[in-house]
């Protein structure tokens, strides 16, 4: 079956010299890995459309009882040229794709979770502004895409503890949840938490629910 769709790239790998092995968030299939032929060659363009969080568009062949799949044609959407030139909007962007590659099984379509990357990453890529909000936003609408509804799970261990710090914690997440800010890209959002207390409370639901992320220990350190 061939498939068109858009994609993240999560992680790439070079295979027998020319070829790589790519994992994509796809919008058609979810999480997925692929084969790209000869892509390592000198005049191959793919060396460039297949680095890290890139969104592109592909089309491949889909075989369901592969585990990889071979692409046939690549284009190259978005390069993120403003995320890749600032070291806090790399970290953070690195880290939600990290969240989807580490938690994902493949071949599972969640397009609400990707509409909500895709919002994500057009608003680091065109604002300055309320980035941690950003992150959080996105955070906050993947756990509950996943099951976890954070804004209302007050005997979460985590939120129960840090009420006792900021009791309206649950009110300023559910404020960032439901803004409108990131779909509106526009970095017109006002919150009056303390950006401490928050980012705490942040760095520990990620390692809760995440425990082996690895560019969340240096992606944290920008919070504050």
């Amino acid at each position: 079956m061939k498939i068109s769709t858009t994609a993240f790239v999560l992680k790439t790998s070079i295979f027998k010299e020319s070829s790589l092995i790519v994992r994509l968030f796809t919008l058609e299939k979810g999480k997925a890995t692929y084969i790209i032929k000869a892509a390592m060659r000198q005049k191959s363009p793919n060396k460039a459309i297949y680095q890290q969080l890139n969104e592109i568009k592909i089309d491949y062949s889909h075989y369901p009882k592969r585990q990889i799949h071979p692409v046939y044609n690549s284009k190259l959407l978005n390069d993120w040229t403003s995320i890749c030139t600032d070291l806090k909007k790399t970290l953070l962007c690195t880290a939600m794709l990290e969240i989807i590659d580490k938690t994902f099984d493949e071949n599972i379509p969640d397009k609400k979770t990707y509409k909500v990357l895709s919002m994500a990453m057009c608003y680091f890529e065109q604002n300055d502004k309320n980035l941690n909000n950003a992150f959080y936003f996105f955070l906050l609408h993947f756990l509950r895409n996943s099951g976890y509804d954070i804004i209302n799970a007050k005997d979460h261990p985590i939120v129960k503890r840090f009420q006792q710090k900021n009791s309206a914690i649950l009110s300023d997440l559910s404020n960032i949840f439901e803004s409108d800010f990131i779909i509106n890209n526009k970095n017109n959002l006002t919150t009056s938490y303390d950006r401490k207390i928050m980012s705490q409370f942040i760095g520990e639901l990620v390692r809760y629910h995440f425990p082996d992320l690895k560019s969340f220990s240096v992606a944290k350190d920008v919070f504050n």
